[in-house]
């Protein structure tokens, strides 16, 4: 007990110190207008009344009132991104130019940083993931011989083939319907092939023959037919009524596999680095696509980052928190999911607010972040921006709840029924008539054999 008093007693005594050292200090925040990352508000009958929301203000306005400093923030302009190329070019030609003192946008450690910036103590550890368009759900066109595989369909046509042979064959041998003149035996092969058929589609048929041979062919026919229809049924219920989605993308190799999706990245990141420096594998293909178009490194100017995900396009890489608020806030802005976020990437990084190189209050800094994370602060900030987007999730947007089938459920047995059906009835109509009528040509009239 005595050790954890002076443990807090200790921390409240340097957080005490740090916080009359910065008294008086004021800060200039390097920010931009990056909803949902941090937004700058302005009133319309008013633009000199601004109002600032984000992660950055929440958490600098509890480190100024625990330290003591004030603080104003410096806008980093649209114009300002365009012409340095990225968001985080912009923000640390602010430090450069000493008209910032600390960049407000979360950003990673990296050596060639550290030659001119400072950072501040990790703010966080977060995982990448892959911002894409819903999946679209499978063309249903075909959802009639979807129940079965090619393999199952082709012995299906060789046992009915198969059937047909045997079951003419015999009856053609044996005479087995003596009830049937011998001239008219040639509709022995149409009478099989009906009787098959009808029995395959569940209808029955009478088979005119009491062989004992012929009776064990056409039994197993029918106990064929029996488990197929069963099977077809009970299988083409689930293609039509629950609709299924083409996978979602959840790592690289399935972004750089899928032929309707192109890899995007923000111009200057870290991800944009590393997919356009990759050399071998699933990251060269992707940046072998980057290269190609280069209109896919985004600038993140206001309205593109969304106007290029909703095209259907692209896929977009970024940490996954900031993945989840673009889902929510398109499912916001349509009612509907049009985005979604796939799993966790095996790709990680240090996110830590940068700072003007030897500035002099980072130690201050440090132990009021330090501070925020042990008391679970900056923890509570976080999971204010957590957005619920569990509906829009590919586990959950895969099995949607359907209380009636539409016409699109059904649409490859109406254009079985409309299509195959009326186009071969009327071309054998046609084929009928051309018969009867070759047929009629060639024969002589009655007129004819009676003047003869």
């Amino acid at each position: 007990m005595f050790f954890v008093t002076g443990f807090f007693f200790g921390v409240l005594l340097v957080i005490g110190t740090a916080a009359r050292q910065m008294t008086g200090v004021h800060l200039r925040i390097a920010v931009n207008h990056e909803p949902p990352i941090f937004s700058i508000i302005r009133n319309p009958a008013n633009e000199s009344s601004v109002r600032y929301s984000g992660f950055t203000k929440d958490a600098f306005e509890i480190l100024s009132n625990l330290l003591g400093f004030t603080y104003s923030f410096v806008e980093v302009t649209p114009t300002m991104v365009k012409n340095k190329g990225s968001i985080d070019a912009a923000m640390i030609h602010q430090l450069l130019g000493k008209t910032a003192d600390i960049d407000g946008r979360l950003i990673s450690p990296t050596a060639e940083r550290l030659a001119y910036m400072d950072f501040t103590l990790a703010i966080s550890v977060l995982n990448f993931a892959i911002i894409q368009p819903m999946p679209n759900i499978y063309n249903r066109f075909m959802a009639p011989i979807k129940p079965f595989q090619s393999t199952v369909w082709y012995m299906i046509f060789v046992a009915f083939g198969a059937t047909v042979i045997f079951l003419s064959v015999i009856m053609k041998c044996t005479g087995s319907n003596k009830r049937v003149p011998i001239e008219v035996k040639s509709r022995v092969v149409s009478e099989t092939v009906w009787y098959t058929f009808s029995v395959l589609v569940a209808q029955g048929g009478y088979f005119p023959s009491s062989r004992l041979s012929l009776r064990f062919i056409a039994g197993s026919w029918c106990l064929v037919a029996v488990v197929l229809v069963y099977a077809y049924n009970g299988t083409l219920i689930s293609h039509v009524s629950l609709p299924k989605y083409e996978p979602i993308v959840n790592n690289w190799g399935d972004l750089a596999a899928n032929k309707n999706l192109r890899v995007t990245a923000q111009r200057g990141s870290l991800s944009a680095n590393i997919i356009l420096n990759s050399k071998t594998g699933s990251l060269k293909t992707l940046g072998d696509s980057l290269r190609r178009h280069p209109e896919d490194l985004l600038v993140s100017l206001p309205g593109e980052l969304d106007r290029i995900l909703h095209s259907g396009c692209c896929a977009y890489v970024a940490v996954k928190r900031l993945g989840e608020l673009i889902v929510h806030g398109s499912m916001m802005a349509h009612g509907e999911c049009k985005l979604t976020i796939g799993k966790e990437l095996d790709y990680s990084q240090v996110w830590t607010f940068g700072v003007a190189k030897n500035f002099p209050h980072l130690s201050s800094i440090n132990i009021g972040i330090q501070w925020m994370r042990q008391s679970g602060l900056l923890t509570r900030i976080g999971k204010t921006y957590l957005k619920p987007i569990d509906k829009c999730l590919g586990s959950s947007a895969a099995r949607p709840k359907k209380s009636q089938l539409t016409l699109n459920d059904l649409a490859g047995a109406f254009t079985v029924i409309f299509g195959l059906g009326c186009l071969f009835s009327i071309l054998v109509f046609l084929l009928e008539l051309l018969v009867l009528y070759l047929v009629t040509k060639t024969s002589p009239s009655p007129v004819a054999e009676i003047t003869q």
